[in-house]
């Protein structure tokens, strides 16, 4: 991985994480403590990370700690936190694509 993307991340509060096999794996807390990570191919690191926030999904994710609270999970948010939570993921999730892909013009020199 490139270490001024993985710089990036850091610098945004995401831990990093190598699989070996061709993967990034990265975990950031979300404002109300939930533990998200997603993982991407390295290749196209940058593009991976673009397509991944581009396509989270807000209502998806609130459904399913709402079902998560339903099998008996402990310590799921109410629904309001949970909608502001996925709120702030996305936006964690954009801020991210948008550093990232900003690093990538630089080096491309556009």
């Amino acid at each position: 991985m490139n270490e001024r993307y993985r710089d990036i991340c850091e610098r945004l509060g995401w831990r990093v994480m190598d699989d070996g096999d061709g993967n990034i794996e990265l975990e950031k807390y979300s404002p109300a403590g939930e533990d998200f990570s997603f993982t991407v191919s390295e290749e196209s690191f940058v593009e991976n990370v673009k397509e991944y926030a581009a396509h989270f999904d807000q209502e998806e994710h609130i459904e399913m700690w709402v079902e998560a609270r339903r099998s008996g999970t402990r310590g799921v948010p109410s629904i309001k936190e949970l909608a502001k939570d996925a709120e702030d993921i996305d936006a964690m999730l954009k801020e991210l694509a948008e550093a990232l892909f900003a690093a990538e013009l630089e080096v491309e020199g556009v």
